[in-house]
């Protein structure tokens, strides 16, 4: 095989070399997956790095802002304006430079394929499996502009999946044992905006106003607290009707020490006579 003069050499993956020389035509997919550069686990028609079905789900699967519909609803709405204005942004910094530019990071597929990944998605469990096929032709596009779209999707931090193979029921001998499954797709804040999700999902921070309200009307109290006398307390705060009498025994004896503390008797003058 040889390249015109000035020209890269066109290699191609070996899968292709070796299906022509045996004159072993492809599958359509399989021979765009070969053209990517992609190549299958040796001896079974899956991709490299495919878990079986049921395998890894569970590290991947999380319930989507809490589980319930209106708190996915709203996770899901806001990442997906988020990434509608990302797409406007970047595709009028890309016309800048390319006046003919049609798309930003993300492109219309991109912004189609997210749309439809969070309309599709368990809430409850996260689990989210369509097949690129069933996603391409939901939103009437071609298969490989939704796999693209994905990459590009992946790439911006909306998404990751795992790729994913199940066994044959009834395989024939020597034949292959297993085959391909669709994809287990992961949703993501992308880290840039993980900061602001976090403000709008998050607790609401306490105005200075309400701080310093609290802050007052502890200091009020603890000088509250500070006023009283032991029977006071022990009337204002203990609720046991069994223990009352006691507490306010013991209370009273507290209060008559602190008193004779606080007033301690003057030295005896002359003429003075002390009980004996």
């Amino acid at each position: 095989m040889s390249s015109a003069p000035g020209q890269p050499f066109d290699a191609q993956p070996i899968g292709l070399i070796a299906a022509n020389l045996v004159g072993y035509e492809l599958p359509r997919k399989t021979r765009a997956l070969l053209s990517r550069g992609d190549s299958p686990r040796t001896g079974q028609p899956v991709w490299r790095n495919s878990y079986y079905v049921g395998q890894i789900e569970d590290r991947i699967w999380k319930p989507i802002n809490g589980g319930s519909a209106r708190g996915g609803k709203r996770w899901t709405g806001a990442l997906l304006k988020a990434a509608k204005a990302l797409e406007l942004k970047t595709r009028a910094e890309r016309r800048e430079t390319d006046p003919g530019c049609r798309n930003g990071v993300l492109g219309d597929v991109g912004i189609a394929v997210l749309e439809y990944l969070y309309e599709h998605v368990d809430f409850m469990t996260g689990r989210l499996d369509p097949a690129i096929r069933t996603i391409a032709d939901a939103i009437g596009r071609a298969y490989s502009a939704v796999h693209l779209a994905l990459c590009r999707l992946r790439e911006a931090g909306f998404i990751s999946w795992m790729r994913r193979s199940e066994k044959l029921e009834d395989p024939e001998p020597g034949g292959p044992q297993v085959k391909q499954a669709s994809n287990a797709y992961a949703l993501h804040a992308p880290p840039s905006m993980r900061e602001w999700l976090g403000r709008l999902f998050g607790k609401a921070p306490t105005p200075a106003c309400e701080e310093d309200r609290r802050r007052q009307q502890k200091a009020e109290f603890e000088r509250m607290l500070a006023g009283l006398t032991a029977r006071e307390y022990s009337a204002t705060f203990n609720r046991d009707p069994y223990l009352g009498d006691v507490l306010g025994r013991i209370a009273a004896l507290v209060d008559e020490r602190e008193a004779r503390s606080a007033n301690p008797p003057g030295p005896m003058k002359p003429g003075d006579h002390s009980d004996p």
